[in-house]
């Protein structure tokens, strides 16, 4: 949907069932991979100093399943009560993304509007920093411990993939959210220029998570590097064989 705006400047087809279900998908499910994020944050705490919490079939499902399922569906919960379920007056623009404003922003209390930004938006880039950061300083202080027992190399991968993943989430998401924190704050009119084009920038992190993951299989470089070397000798040998 976000596409076909950018590309022809308006929503195309302009039905309430394909405005709602796209309201949804921004909203739900892109919350809904937030709060996931923001779990991926904390856990990575548990794995790597306190692994023997998710040894036992208990513990994982104390520590990853139960924590993971709780913050994956508050969103698309929440969210798909507020746009399919909650009585509001639904209006259509055609101009505008996602066929508008969600027609809950204009119903909800301003206290639940603050409670929403400061929740959804601003906590979940501050608590992934945070913990992004308190885990790099972990890991200085605790390297050379972990290199004795032979951790650092199994973890090392764990790392790069989550801070790749984590910047990449904070840095696109951040001028969205700014925006929407403003207006939760009263300023309607705050960056509704330039919002069309910071929302597409949200996808970005959606986009980088395969990379992030192909980038720290094991032995990628020694198959990346024998596919090249394959490849010169390949072109080398057709090029002596043209020649004679």
């Amino acid at each position: 949907m976000q596409m076909s705006y950018l590309r022809l400047g308006f929503i195309t087809p302009l039905t309430p069932a394909f405005c709602l279900i796209n309201q949804f998908v921004i909203y739900g499910i892109w919350y809904g991979a937030t709060f996931s994020m923001v779990w991926i944050s904390i856990e990575r705490h548990i794995l790597i100093f306190h692994s023997t919490r998710v040894v036992t079939a208990r513990g994982r499902l104390l520590f990853h399943y139960i924590p993971l399922m709780l913050f994956s569906l508050y969103a698309p919960i929440l969210y798909a009560y507020l746009i399919f379920v909650y009585p509001c007056e639904h209006i259509y623009d055609g101009t505008q993304i996602l066929c508008g404003d969600a027609c809950f922003w204009g119903s909800i209390s301003d206290s639940f509007a603050q409670y929403m930004s400061i929740a959804h938006d601003i906590m979940p880039i501050v608590i992934i920093v945070v913990f992004g950061a308190a885990l790099l300083l972990r890991i200085v202080i605790q390297k050379r411990r972990l290199r004795q027992v032979n951790e650092w190399r199994k973890y090392r991968k764990m790392i790069i993939q989550f801070i790749f993943i984590s910047v990449t989430f904070v840095i696109f998401n951040l001028p969205y959210t700014i925006i929407y924190f403003g207006k939760s704050l009263g300023f309607s009119s705050f960056g509704i220029n330039v919002i069309r084009y910071f929302l597409p920038l949200t996808n970005v992190p959606s986009i980088a998570m395969p990379y992030a993951t192909v980038i720290t299989l094991p032995g990628l470089k020694q198959k990346l590097f024998a596919l090249i070397i394959c490849k010169v000798k390949q072109n080398t040998i057709h090029t002596t064989v043209a020649w004679s």
